[in-house]
Formats: C-alpha cells, structure tokens, sequence
C-alpha cells in the first residue's frame, strides 16, 4: 500500500510540474476576421490592377506634367539645384499622395543622379503611380544592368559529376 501511495503522489507530482513549466500557447485574437483581411487585400489589389496599363511602367511624366512645367524649371547654378533638391525633398515628405507624385515627377524631368536617393524613397511608397514613375526615373541612371547585358549563365563547377 506504501509503495502505491508514493507512485500515486509522484505521478501527481509529475503532472502538476508538467503543467506549470509548460509556456502558455498564443492564442489567436478573436476579433481578427481573415475574411475581412482577404476583402480588403482584394480591393487593394483591384486598384493596383486597374492603375497599371499591362504590367509596364510607362517612362513618361503622368498627365499632369502639364502643371509641373509650369512650375518648375531645370536649375541653371548649384544653388539652384541645391534650393530645387531642397523642395524636392520637403514636398516628398509632406505625405500627401500628389505632392509626392508632383516631386518624382520633377526628380524624373530633371534626370540628375542627386535625386537618386528620392526616387529610391519613391520605390517604397504605397502609391503605385509613385512607384512605376521612380521606376522609370531610376532606369536611367543603371549602367550596364539591363537585362540584355546579362552575362550568360554558367555551368556548376562540379558539371562532370552530374552526367
């Protein structure tokens, strides 16, 4: 009897040690609805499709480019060009959609490596239209990265065991 007793008290050991030292599992929070997400990443998708003409991002200024000439002029002297980066810069960080729109816009008209920096900012913004523009303004300024200059591809070094 003596010899149950113990085994008894130390399963129950056992089980209260088992229970305490386990982490508690993460729960899930109830108010995340997945069909809800899925909704809205297709309505952002729906938008983000319909904005693109085939998949290619046009080197063009958008539309209103029209309303940036007017504005803006290619900078004659360093100052110039250092007060234009300085705006350019200062109407990117606005945060509104089209003020950022009218920067890489202007960044793309000039075509100086000095706006690099911003159209690399651009890539990363969640306007579309903003991305496919800083695209094609970046484009210009890769050297010797087109995918026709591609090297070709080479074999393994260790072809002649594969055969």
């Amino acid at each position: 009897m003596n010899q149950l007793i113990a085994g008894g008290a130390a399963f129950v050991l056992v089980l209260v040690l088992w229970g305490l030292g386990r982490r508690p599992s993460k729960t899930i929070l109830s108010s995340t609805d997945a069909g809800m997400v899925a909704a809205i990443n297709r309505a952002q998708l729906g938008l983000v499709d319909s904005g693109l003409d085939n998949g290619a991002p046009s080197p063009e200024p958008m539309a209103d480019a029209a309303d940036v000439q007017q504005v803006w002029q290619r900078p004659s002297s360093e100052a110039q060009a250092i007060a234009l980066r300085k705006r350019l810069r200062d109407s990117f960080n606005q945060g509104h959609p089209d003020e950022r729109l009218e920067a890489i816009q202007i960044a793309f008209e000039w075509g100086h490596r000095s706006c690099v920096p911003l159209l690399r900012r651009g890539l990363r913004d969640a306007d579309a239209r903003i991305v496919q523009l800083s695209a094609a303004a970046i484009e210009r300024h890769r050297a010797g990265h087109s995918p026709a200059a591609a090297q070709p591809v080479r074999p393994p070094r260790n072809v002649a065991r594969m055969r």
